[in-house]
């Protein structure tokens, strides 16, 4: 009864030692655990997207410059240039497992006289990057927060500044306390947020078609060829295209 359970857990066995051996060959001893399933991994990557929220988030920049056609081509156009620049760094972290990832790959591929610099660029960009992410993502929380408690209120609530800068505060000492939390907590909670995203997108996209008022749904024309320009001179797009 037990023999499937024995295969199992004595073929992770044989893939993490055959793992260690990798990470031996490129210079590199394991010392993290390995809490996180396959799912969970992908889960880090798709909470850090954020479908609905990325794309609240930027409603207020995109309807004005550019419109729905902006939003639809932008999105297709970028998608394909990103999942490119997903699949390289998939094939090179098969071949390369390591934790430090960017910089351990720009270190080994690029020339010996440039090795250094770019993977201290590389890395720090990385770091940057990443404080500066969160710092947006939760800024954009902070913004929807507030936004659901003037619609709750019927609009007779109006957040001031100081009310959302400690909306902001509060959301990112709640991930701080988070990322407190051990490996194996943390990896139990990607699937929690794995089934949230997927729930709220699959509710979002049922309940807002049904919901909203006929006079008030576009066209299929409209969403795919709409242009909005209200804040840039023509001249501008003129130029641009030009460019």
């Amino acid at each position: 009864m037990n023999r499937p359970s024995i295969r199992t857990s004595l073929s992770k066995a044989a893939v993490a030692k055959r793992d260690e051996a990798l990470l031996a060959q490129l210079g590199y001893k394991q010392e993290f655990k390995r809490a996180f399933k396959p799912l969970e991994v992908f889960g880090i990557s798709f909470s850090i997207i954020g479908l609905l929220p990325s794309i609240a988030s930027v409603l207020v920049y995109a309807l004005p410059n550019g419109g729905a056609s902006s939003m639809v081509w932008g999105w297709a156009v970028g998608s394909l240039f990103i999942l490119s620049v997903g699949l390289s760094m998939a094939e090179l972290g098969s071949a390369a497992p390591t934790s430090g990832g960017l910089y351990y790959w720009a270190h080994s591929l690029s020339s010996p006289r440039w090795r250094n610099l770019l993977s201290w660029i590389v890395g720090y960009a990385n770091t940057v990057g990443s404080i500066a992410s969160l710092a947006s993502i939760d800024w954009g929380c902070a913004v929807q927060v507030a936004a659901a408690a003037s619609i709750g209120s019927g609009q007779t609530f109006a957040a001031t500044n100081a009310q959302l800068f400690g909306i902001y505060i509060a959301i990112l000492l709640s991930h701080a306390i988070v990322c407190c939390l051990g490996t194996t907590v943390l990896a139990r909670l990607q699937s929690v947020y794995v089934a949230i995203n997927i729930l709220l997108c699959i509710a979002v996209i049922i309940v807002l078609p049904v919901a909203t008022p006929k006079e008030y749904i576009n066209s299929a024309s409209y969403a795919l060829g709409n242009f909005t320009n209200c804040i840039y001179p023509p001249f501008f797009f003129f130029s641009f295209r030009r460019g």
